[in-house]
């Protein structure tokens, strides 16, 4: 399990982009999420690698790791070594992680915003892992209800992330709290919120462009679940009309 007191500023970032199959967008999105679950779980990764986050690639087909290491050439080495025996295919060619200040567009906060980015994509992996249609529905009616009508995340997401998470309630109370105001924070509206990056990771997209995103960007009324389904049709998913948040 990743150690997020492991991460500093001056942690190297570097890329995988990676795809398990064919089966086209959002289907191999999740596909290929699966498939790289044994290298996240790895001891050879998290000996390697201070921190990372996923999100969506390619054609809403293939997972983007983003990751901080000391180690980069030995965390490369890890991630080829997958890659040739689980058949995956490189996107792109990998580039040499270098400094980067990730945090430039999202408020300038560096090691929070690291951290962040690796809390979310643990707890994101467990919920994914123990109810995929529930975090999707939570995700989705999360934009297109209490974010979009300015309700509090907390009551929302608490139950499936208790439930569902042992990365969760492995952190400590300050940690989980931290957690809370991070996935709140929205340094520089219109730039999109730090729960983008969570929404895309288990939503596999989000709806930051116009002409969608300006209509978060004030309070407004929260759509039905029948409106959302309109909504994310595309995806592959409908939302239960009796769906509820998993309660705390």
């Amino acid at each position: 399990m990743i150690n997020l007191n492991r991460l500093t500023e001056t942690d190297l970032f570097g890329t995988f982009f990676l795809r398990a199959s064919d089966l086209g967008r959002f289907a191999g999105y999740y596909s290929s999420l699966d498939a790289i679950r044994p290298l996240l779980e790895s001891e050879e990764w998290t000996e390697n690698v201070t921190g990372f986050y996923i999100n969506v690639a390619g054609d809403f087909d293939a997972v983007r790791i983003s990751y901080w290491t000391t180690s980069p050439e030995q965390t490369r080495q890890v991630v080829d070594e997958f890659v040739t025996q689980h058949s995956l295919q490189y996107l792109r060619e990998p580039g040499t992680p270098g400094q980067t200040r990730n945090s430039d567009s999202y408020g300038g906060e560096e090691l929070r915003f690291r951290k962040f980015l690796t809390a979310y994509t643990q707890i994101g992996l467990d919920i994914m892992a123990a109810d995929l249609l529930n975090a999707r529905c939570s995700f989705a009616t999360f934009r297109w209800q209490v974010m979009r009508s300015r309700q509090a995340y907390k009551p929302h997401f608490e139950g499936t992330f208790q439930n569902h998470s042992p990365f969760y309630n492995s952190l400590s109370q300050s940690e989980k709290d931290q957690f809370w105001l991070d996935l709140t924070h929205w340094p520089n509206p219109p730039q999109v919120d730090w729960a983008h990056m969570m929404v895309n990771m288990v939503l596999g997209c989000d709806w930051n462009r116009p002409p969608a995103w300006p209509t978060f960007l004030s309070p407004q009324q929260p759509l039905s679940i029948s409106e959302i389904n309109e909504i994310i049709r595309q995806q592959g998913f409908q939302i239960p009309n009796n769906w509820q948040p998993v309660r705390a």
